[in-house]
């Protein structure tokens, strides 16, 4: 008995190959992006220390290193340096300028010291980026700095980040801030409550309800 007359309807085709690469390509641009996003955040952690700790280096590399203010002061005998400037190169030779509004120097403390609104441009290899911070307070004694007011991040690349605050411990290096961060860039954008960076493993953490959104084509 012949069957071909009851034969099932083919199936229609679908483009498995067309959504492999489309999964392919979005796996791609998230890791592009989520790789950009790490450096430009240790450029920006590691770039508001350095722009702070300059202040305090300028008297051990002074051929490196140029700083100059537009006064001294005192404030309840603590000592003040308004508009401090400071210009030089790192140990790559890549020029950086450093200002600030403020530097006030604990008397009781010479080790301890506050800086407001900070401010660093700096010129690597891989680029320009900006970085400023509100409010800084450093105590090389006891080997911390805290951040506050507001920190943002701007690189030539269009990335550009900010975090109300972060606490740095200058013994291991680690960067952590509480207060949330949130950051955007040509492939898109990210944000989370806790943050934490880790220089020795270079270990990005990003906690409490984390967010990524790519909007960004590969190129």
């Amino acid at each position: 008995m012949s069957m071909a007359g009851n034969s099932l309807p083919a199936r229609p085709r679908r483009d498995w190959s067309a959504r492999s690469r489309d999964t392919i390509a979005d796996a791609l641009r998230y890791t592009r992006f989520v790789v950009r996003m790490k450096r430009a955040l240790l450029l920006a952690a590691f770039a508001v220390i350095f722009a702070v700790l300059g202040f305090f280096v300028v008297q051990r590399t002074p051929r490196q290193l140029s700083l100059s203010y537009e006064r001294l002061g005192s404030i309840k005998n603590d000592g003040v340096m308004i508009k401090p400037r400071l210009t030089g190169a790192d140990a790559q030779g890549e020029p950086f300028v450093i200002t600030a509004d403020s530097l006030v120097q604990d008397a009781r403390n010479p080790k301890r010291a506050t800086l407001r609104n900070v401010e660093a441009d700096l010129t690597a290899r891989h680029g320009w980026f900006n970085v400023r911070a509100a409010a800084g307070l450093v105590d090389m004694a006891a080997q911390h700095l805290e951040l506050s007011g507001g920190i943002q991040f701007f690189d030539d690349t269009g990335y550009q980040f900010s975090t109300p605050a972060a606490h740095v411990d200058l013994k291991s290096y680690v960067v952590t801030g509480e207060q949330g961060v949130s950051g955007q860039g040509p492939l898109g954008a990210l944000g989370a409550e806790r943050f934490a960076f880790d220089r020795a493993s270079g270990h990005l953490t990003l906690t409490g309800k984390v967010h990524v959104v790519l909007t960004g084509r590969l190129k």
